[in-house]
């Protein structure tokens, strides 16, 4: 890409050829135990789909070499060597002129992006009124906002997420049509049903876990500066964040996808309960969240934090298991969905509860994890 285009739209387009590159590779590793017996079963000639799949290629090769390979692995083997010497010629002359056109420019492609990029501001229009309505809220929203459009280290992580997400999400897709003889059939499975709350769920988990990485640690100072440590709204910033960077395209797929296939009523009780649940995840995750996004330390490692990881499994078969089983069965009598509203309830008063009964001290908005010492866990210093 650097050797065919622009500054500008090599700028433009590479984070999005990175992600693709990230979910593929995700995608790869998702289906690293499934390939081998695929190829194992092949008939000659290789399927087709293996040809763009360098690491069939590799595979089939060690099979070759161990005396275990088959027609098809044959086949697939042969592509290694040209390949190898191909993606090497294209290496060099690609860096080659990529050197000449780009990195013998830096200082002036740098400058100029300085100089265009300061003109660039976010007109929020009705999300700002509405949605924001503080000035604390106005302008960390912005600053998260273009922290994630703008952080590499940041994108990849999501990026990574949404790979994850993908794939798990078309493993489900594949498995809905599996014995099912229609779309309608398909539609209403608990693998098809169980698609959104897969992609809501690890996209808020990987946008509260994101949320703990520093952009620039140094530059956390004007923040200590001017905002009130003790006025802070950063667990509803974050949810803010959650929610308008998930829910409007979620809903909007979701929706309309059902609408074609069940009728606007499945498609707006399955548009709630999404709802419903994503809203209630994220309420679950910011309980007791006193940081600005992207301003803090990383957190310590604590001797919670094993039980952590073992309730986010526990929380994904609850969240993205268990309730599409049950809605599968209760769409076909929809006042069976009345009996989730007492789960709701609780899954919000819970959160709510705690984080109300926090003492002071732990509200403040912090900026800096320290881990807890052993008088303070035995409030000895009381």
């Amino acid at each position: 890409m650097m050797a065919v285009l622009p500054p500008r739209a090599l700028k433009r387009v590479s984070i999005y050829v990175r992600g693709m590159i990230v979910v593929y590779l995700v995608a790869l590793l998702s289906t690293s135990f499934a390939i081998p017996e695929v190829l194992r079963k092949a008939r000659n000639p290789a399927p087709s789909w293996t040809l763009f799949l360098p690491s069939c290629w590799f595979a089939s090769w060690c099979q070759l070499l161990r005396g275990r390979a088959n027609p098809a692995m044959v086949e697939l083997a042969r592509l290694c060597l040209p390949g190898i010497f191909l993606i090497v010629l294209i290496a060099v002359a690609t860096y080659a002129i990529g050197y000449r056109r780009h990195f013998m420019r830096i200082a002036e492609i740098a400058e100029g992006e300085t100089i265009g990029e300061g003109h660039r501001s976010w007109n929020l229009g009705v999300v700002e009124r509405y949605l924001l309505p503080t000035p604390f809220l106005r302008g960390c929203f912005r600053f998260a906002g273009k922290t994630l459009l703008r952080s590499e280290s940041h994108r990849l992580v999501l990026t990574g997420v949404g790979g994850l997400a993908l794939v798990i999400a078309s493993q489900a897709l594949m498995n809905a049509f599996q014995g099912a003889s229609s779309w309608r059939q398909a539609a209403l499975t608990p693998d098809a049903l169980s698609i959104p709350f897969v992609v809501t769920f690890l996209l808020v988990v990987g946008l509260r876990i994101v949320f703990e990485i520093p952009v620039e640690i140094r530059a956390n100072w004007i923040f200590q500066l001017m905002l009130d440590p003790d006025g802070q709204q950063s667990e509803g910033l974050a949810r803010r964040l959650i929610l308008t960077t998930v829910l409007p395209w979620v809903l909007a797929i979701t929706f309309v996808s059902y609408l074609l296939v069940e009728g606007a009523v499945i498609a707006l009780l399955h548009t709630i309960v999404v709802l419903t649940w994503t809203v209630l995840l994220a309420n679950v995750l910011l309980t007791r969240f006193h940081k600005l996004p992207f301003t803090c330390t990383l957190p310590v490692f604590k001797q919670h934090s094993i039980v952590i990881v073992i309730s986010f499994c526990f929380g994904y078969l609850l969240y993205a298991v268990s309730i599409p089983e049950f809605e599968s069965s209760a769409l076909l009598q929809p006042t069976r969905l009345l009996s989730l509203v007492p789960i709701a309830l609780v899954a919000w008063y819970i959160p709510r509860y705690l984080g109300k009964n926090t003492i002071e001290i732990e509200r403040k908005l912090i900026f800096e994890e320290s881990a807890a010492r052993t008088v303070e866990i035995l409030r000895l210093s009381e």
